[in-house]
Parts: structure tokens; sequence; C-alpha cells
């Protein structure tokens, strides 16, 4: 999963979350991938085409649960399923309605066994700005200003090279 957390971090996703898949077969890595920009194959359709048929009798491990939902991709629980993988463990459930638990599930109702939970709080912190809007509805949003005492952020001209300097930088 540590390894599937590195390769999720490489992607730039918004608004999706960024998301790693590794198959592991008998110990060895069979294929491995990254959602790498929205609109792009998830992490597990690149993973089962490095993998080819020895995604077969393998184990998927996923940083956040399989899409169960058609949107600009094919849902990801179904790909894993047709794929043959006999064990899908995923760090997170996806917050996003149009999946929450039912990717999980689907995986489940096909046979295959499904395990959550491994390295959660690592998967969340990855993810902390899509958890954020699926929680609160709001976007997660960080700001760093400099101001004066009297709360400024220029002069009255518009010169602001006096409010911050190379120390703060």
């Amino acid at each position: 999963m540590r390894r599937a957390l590195r390769l999720a971090a490489r992607g730039f996703t918004p608004p999706n979350p960024m998301v790693g898949c590794v198959l592991v077969k008998d110990g060895k890595l069979v294929g491995e991938g990254y959602h790498t920009y929205a609109g792009m194959p998830h992490a597990e359709a690149e993973a089962l085409a490095e993998a080819g048929s020895n995604a077969a009798g393998s184990t998927a491990y996923v940083t956040l649960e399989p899409c169960s939902h058609f949107g600009r991709t094919p849902p990801c629980a179904d790909a894993l399923i047709r794929s043959g993988v006999s064990r899908v463990v995923s760090a997170v459930q996806d917050p996003n309605s149009q999946v929450s638990g039912s990717g999980l599930e689907r995986l489940r109702a096909a046979g295959i066994v499904v395990e959550t939970g491994l390295l959660e709080a690592e998967a969340r912190r990855l993810n902390e700005a899509y958890f954020y809007f699926h929680r609160t509805g709001y976007p997660f949003i960080s700001l760093k200003s400099a101001a004066t005492l009297d709360g400024k952020i220029a002069t009255h001209s518009g010169d602001s090279r006096f409010v911050t300097g190379e120390q703060a930088c």
C-alpha cells in the first residue's frame, strides 16, 4: 500500500482524488499504475493494463475504493472483476456519494475478498481536499497572506514591497 500511495502522489487530478494501485501475485509485483490527470485512465486501469493476464488471481492494493459509476472513464470495480483479481485491499472508502461503498459491495458480490483500512490515515491525508469537499460541500482552501499590523496588504498607492521581505518567502 505504501508503494500505491507513493504512486498516487505523482498524479495531478483535481477535482478527482489522487489514486494509486499495485497488483501483487505470488509475492511479485505484476502491475502498477496511478491516475495521472482528470479524464485519463484511473490507477486500476493502468495497473491492469500493465499486468495483462497476470492480473487473474492477484491482490490489488488501491489507495481509494474503486469507483462504481460511469464518468469520463468506466467503473474501475467492473474492470477489477473482469480481470479476475481475487482480493482487493482498499486504504479507504470513497466519500463521493456516487461511490461511497458501492464499489466495494460490487466487488464482494462478484466473490472478491475485500479489505479496507490499510494505511487509511495516510490515504486520507493524501486526498485531504477531496475528502473535505465531499464531507462539507465546500472547497478546501489554503491562503498565505502578508499584512501590516493594522491589517493592510499594501500602501494607499498599491505598493506592497514593504509589507513582507525575503525572510517571509
